[in-house]
């Protein structure tokens, strides 16, 4: 791919990243892919996350900060005001995605054949504090092209997001624009990512590529693994509950049981997982 192919966002929003910053950037400074623009929207850091980021002499680099905290949700939807591309990206302050990531992806966005895929992902490697995979979570029901209807479901028989945390995730800024506003009222901070994956596919079709393309951390200090424990599986059953309602998704209720079980019997993989796997701090 050249730099003359479409322009793609990475939106990264952040609030004292200062740990892991430079890695997350170097990876999306460092994609193959070239015409890219980095956006930031820092939180009101109160540590070096913007000395860091300003020390990238890269006018790709484009850096917003917010006059007040508004909080984790509010400042990831933020950062999306403020991209150009035609294709945007998310990326956590803490996280990461291989160097090929945005080349394959906008290749299956540009191909003609899927003209109607809205979402492009890939495996996503789940990572600790030394930046080592612990995990390499796949799309449990194949690759290639799904149609909405069934990756939208899977989730729910998965019990949780299926489709990947969407570090390095592609998807149409087009798209993203024609979400209706207020937007990722059915989320909170757990699942207003996954909110926004499925509006997405309510106007497309999913591609998933079987290639390790994201890295999500968990850390002993992440959200997921410190605060939410249990919380998790009820977090997600709430939010199946307002999919429900929500009549444009045409869920029956048979979701809404599937997910209330296998998001039970997840979360005790979960923690069982982060037992073994995490060390605590």
């Amino acid at each position: 791919m050249s730099a003359s192919g479409p322009l793609v966002s990475v939106c990264i929003p952040v609030y004292n990243g200062e740990k892991y910053i430079n890695e997350t950037m170097d990876c999306v400074l460092g994609q193959t892919y070239k015409n890219i623009e980095v956006i930031i929207s820092d939180n009101c850091s109160t540590d070096r996350t913007l000395e860091l980021i300003k020390a990238y002499n890269d006018s790709r680099v484009k850096i917003f900060s917010n006059e007040k905290n508004m909080g984790i949700k509010y400042n990831y939807l933020k950062v999306f005001t403020y991209a150009t591309g035609k294709y945007l990206t998310f990326m956590g302050a803490d996280d990461g995605m291989a160097l090929v990531t945005l080349e394959k992806e906008v290749a299956i966005m540009e191909d003609p054949k899927y003209k109607n895929v809205s979402l492009v992902n890939g495996y996503v490697s789940i990572i600790n504090d030394e930046s080592k995979q612990v995990y390499l979570k796949k799309f449990l029901f194949g690759t290639g092209l799904f149609s909405a209807f069934w990756a939208i479901r899977a989730n729910f028989l998965y019990g949780s997001n299926i489709l990947g945390e969407p570090n390095g995730a592609l998807f149409k800024k087009e798209h993203y624009d024609k979400i209706p506003e207020p937007k990722f009222e059915k989320g909170n901070n757990w699942t207003f990512d996954l909110d926004m994956l499925l509006e997405l596919l309510l106007q497309g079709d999913l591609y998933v590529i079987p290639e390790p393309l994201g890295k999500f951390r968990i850390s002993a200090q992440s959200t997921s693994n410190k605060e939410l424990k249990f919380d998790q599986a009820r977090l997600f059953r709430e939010f199946t509950k307002a999919v429900y309602k929500d009549k444009r998704y045409k869920l029956s209720y048979f979701w809404v049981m599937t997910a209330g079980v296998n998001s039970f019997l997840l979360q005790l993989l979960r923690n069982l997982f982060y037992k073994l796997f995490i060390k605590n701090k």
